[in-house]
């Protein structure tokens, strides 16, 4: 009888030493799991923050050509109507608007450029880069109507002006406590929307006054 019972008793720590072996198994295969999910997705996050880091530094370029193209036309005279200067009107084909437009309250870029931007036919593309970002851009110019600048019932957002001369309390001086002079300039809004790989979306906006 006492052998017996001592081989009965053994049987049941070996079943309870089983099942906490499964148990710790078990634990251990969903452990691994996890931590295999956990690094696929800081992959895939960090993945993504490299697409969207490359496509923003892609947007540079597009800023850059639509500046070179506002100073290549800025001042010149045009056969534009209504107007007497280049810039005076749309000139869709070179992804200029000579009226700015804006999202709604609420609305995002990505659905203003595809409801309102597209729409217009003034969007430039640029050739994609090597990293296969592709790079277009409109150039809002920040008045109310089409036309000239300075003519009436026109609003443009333009820069503070000065003629020059003695220094008052409050104003930009030089070291010689002279005002110092500049001219009103018209402000001119870039936006670059980026087109990556993965299926990056980037938007850059600049705002130049010439």
């Amino acid at each position: 009888m006492l052998n017996r019972s001592h081989t009965f008793v053994r049987r049941q720590e070996r079943g309870v030493v089983m099942i906490v072996a499964l148990i710790v198994l078990v634990a251990l295969i969903l452990g691994a799991l996890a931590l295999t999910k956990s690094v696929f997705t800081s992959n895939l996050i960090a993945g993504n923050l490299s697409f969207q880091k490359a496509a923003t530094n892609s947007a540079d370029v597009g800023v850059e050509n639509a500046i070179a193209w506002i100073e290549l036309q800025n001042g010149r005279a045009g056969t534009c109507s209504p107007g007497t200067k280049i810039l005076s009107c749309d000139h869709k084909s070179d992804g200029y608007l000579a009226a700015v437009q804006n999202p709604q309250e609420g609305e995002s870029w990505t659905d203003f450029w595809e409801r309102i931007i597209v729409p217009t036919n003034a969007v430039k593309t640029l050739s994609s880069d090597s990293a296969g970002n592709t790079s277009a851009y409109v150039i809002q110019r920040m008045c109310s109507a089409a036309g000239d600048s300075s003519s009436t019932g026109i609003i443009c957002s333009t820069s503070p002006n000065s003629s020059g001369g003695s220094c008052t309390s409050g104003s930009s001086c030089d070291t010689q406590g002279i005002n110092l002079y500049s001219v009103s300039q018209v402000y001119y809004r870039i936006t670059v929307r980026v087109l990556g790989p993965n299926n990056t979306v980037s938007f850059v906006q600049a705002m130049v006054a010439m």
